[in-house]
């Protein structure tokens, strides 16, 4: 792989991988070959020849639909901020259920939050980072996807647990005996564990929203 091959390489390391982009890449590579083969018999030296053909293109992110100028630091400064503002979230409604067995959940969710609360002091600190192209489609279809997931991992725990509970009365005629209170909260909160794990789409579906709002103008550069 030559020099302008790997530049070409480079500029297409955050891009999804499809057709389109495969076909655009290689549509790349010939003009900037071609651009070198000309610089070339204008009598610049092969150094300066790819330097200066490196030079007339340094980002793909115009060239590829979807993709939005993004202020990458402040995106996912956001992004981080949403993450301890959810990890606060969850931690706070895992609280009760320090009280029917299950303190391993409450302990996950202030441990994501110190984690996160470290990180968003880390990023603060960070040297900003240069505004590029970010794929919106992209972003969205990892939203969905993260959805999907979610959606099909608390169907399958409510329906085990809800076999698991209630088994017992339909296959063995065991009716289910509720003595008080505190048996009827150990027997909801193993339907709220699953249930308390829907931060994770809601932080994922998150992202998007503050990728289209951290847009960067050219002209405000």
């Amino acid at each position: 792989m030559n020099e302008l091959q790997e530049y070409v390489e480079q500029l297409f390391r955050h891009q999804k991988k499809t057709a389109e982009t495969e076909d655009l890449k290689e549509e790349i590579l010939s003009n900037m070959m071609a651009r070198k083969s000309d610089l070339l018999s204008q009598g610049f030296d092969e150094q300066t020849a790819v330097k200066k053909t490196k030079e007339s293109l340094c980002s793909v992110g115009e060239l590829i639909e979807d993709c939005q100028f993004t202020d990458v630091y402040q995106y996912r400064l956001e992004c981080i901020q949403t993450i301890l503002l959810n990890s606060v979230i969850f931690w706070i409604f895992s609280l009760p259920l320090m009280f029917t067995g299950h303190m391993l959940m409450s302990d996950l969710g202030l441990l994501a939050t110190a984690v996160s609360a470290v990180l968003y002091m880390v990023k603060r600190k960070a040297e900003p980072e240069a505004a590029s192209f970010l794929s919106i489609s992209a972003s969205r279809n990892r939203k969905k996807l993260v959805w999907i997931l979610w959606c099909m991992f608390f169907l399958v725990c409510t329906l085990t647990i809800a076999a698991l509970t209630f088994g017992s009365s339909l296959w063995f005629g065991r009716p289910l005996q509720l003595s008080g209170p505190y048996q009827f909260a150990v027997i909801a909160s193993r339907f709220y564990l699953p249930l308390l794990t829907i931060v994770i789409p809601v932080t994922v579906g998150k992202f998007t929203t503050l990728l289209i709002k951290n847009e960067k103008r050219k002209e405000n550069e």
